[in-house]
């Protein structure tokens, strides 16, 4: 679908200037907000390792969010130059996958540290889900962008930090759409039923997981999510201490900018 020059494909989209003006005028607002907190950005790579992932439960209950990366092999060059393509055939898995939660790579970061202080990380970036093939251009993209907020401290710090952003952030969506609602919510991961079952029941009854809310062109959309983790992190990293707990609030560029667009146009 193409929209002045922007590009939206169901598996990522290619932004003109005036789209990526609305994307970063979002961005600067919500680092401006941050500095309540004193974030402090740091920069987050597209790669992410297997351990980091086998560590966060990934390859246990999200392997149809999972990106590998294939590369070239390096003793078939002569058959992709003739084929002009690289197959299954030609191909070889690198080390790497593509990062399908940005807040990941903070953890290993303090492996081991004391956390005396907490504190409020930052970053925008790239995310990649795989969504098990299923892309429709707005749930659920393959590339995404996002501004993630990271906390880490102790459970009432953290529980206040979640709050007061969820709190700015439903005010700011008011602004663009009075119908925006925040909701509990839970994350999907495979599993048995009965798994399911006792998960979705465990995130709902401590109050892990809520999002903001929205409807486009009569879909229910999540334009951010509020996590709460304990110390599933900080524990598997070792900085938790028995008082030390983390949670990331995730806000995703293309799913706000798909609301102005829908809104502009129902005013038409």
């Amino acid at each position: 679908m193409h929209n002045d020059y922007s590009i939206f494909h169901h598996e990522y989209f290619c932004l003109d200037e005036k789209d990526t003006r609305y994307v970063e005028d979002l961005d600067n607002k919500i680092c401006e907000f941050l500095k309540v907190f004193e974030a402090k950005n740091i920069t987050i790579p597209t790669f992410i390792t297997r351990e980091i992932l086998e560590k966060s439960g990934y390859f246990r209950n999200s392997q149809q969010q999972l990106t590998a990366v294939a590369v070239a092999h390096p003793n078939k060059y002569d058959h992709i130059q003739k084929e002009g393509n690289i197959t299954d055939e030609t191909s070889q898995l690198s080390e790497f996958y593509l990062t399908p939660a940005v807040c990941l790579h903070v953890y290993p970061m303090f492996e081991n540290q004391i956390i005396s202080e907490p504190f409020c990380l930052t970053a925008k970036a790239k995310g990649y889900r795989y969504e098990g093939g299923d892309h429709d251009g707005l749930q659920h993209v393959w590339e995404f962008n996002v501004r993630e907020c990271i906390f880490i401290g102790s459970e009432s710090y953290v529980r206040n930090c979640l709050k007061q952003m969820e709190e700015w952030l439903f005010q700011y969506i008011l602004t663009i759409d009075k119908e925006a609602t925040i909701q509990p919510a839970f994350d999907h991961f495979f599993g048995s039923d009965s798994e399911l079952k006792a998960w979705k029941k465990f995130q709902l009854m401590n109050h892990m997981k809520r999002e903001l809310i929205v409807h486009i062109d009569g879909r229910e959309i999540a334009l951010a999510s509020f996590n709460y983790h304990g110390n599933k992190f900080s524990k598997t990293y070792h900085f938790d201490h028995d008082n030390v707990v983390s949670g990331c609030v995730g806000v995703g560029h293309e799913r706000w900018l798909k609301l102005i667009k829908w809104v502009e146009e129902q005013k038409k």
